[in-house]
């Protein structure tokens, strides 16, 4: 089952986030696709359930219920998976994109060093200008 809440932030904005909730030996955020909204990936949670994984994501700013932040980049997901694992009580935790979603996993990791213990891209696209 996932959880859906709002998370109001300092500055007044809202993130929309998802929670497979309870304890867990392993939290994993999710970040979504474009142009998808946040919710994990359902065909993934039983058998997180039964390996003690716990998804959390939220939509970015501007899509689903997320407030819009203006002049946004890949780094402010770093920012929002912060608030949201502090406003969860969570330390530790990894991270996955898919597609679009692949770039701001690994900027939350480089953003995130002392918080993220590992990343994966799925379907991730190459930066904008690359050869090839």
């Amino acid at each position: 089952m996932v959880i859906e809440t709002d998370l109001v932030l300092p500055d007044g904005r809202t993130l929309h986030v998802y929670d497979t909730g309870g304890p867990a030996r392993l939290t994993v955020f999710w970040h979504h696709g474009t142009p998808n909204l946040g919710a994990p990936p359902g065909p993934l949670l039983p058998l997180a359930e039964s390996l003690g994984v716990r998804w959390v994501s939220h939509d970015r700013p501007g899509y689903g219920g997320s407030t819009p932040l203006p002049d946004r980049t890949v780094g402010n997901a770093a920012e929002c998976v912060a608030a949201v694992a502090d406003a969860l009580g969570i330390e530790h935790f990894a991270v996955m994109g898919h597609s679009g979603g692949s770039s701001h996993a690994l900027a939350t990791a480089a953003l995130l060093p002392g918080r993220v213990k590992a990343v994966a891209g799925l379907a991730a696209v190459a930066p904008f200008g690359a050869e090839g």
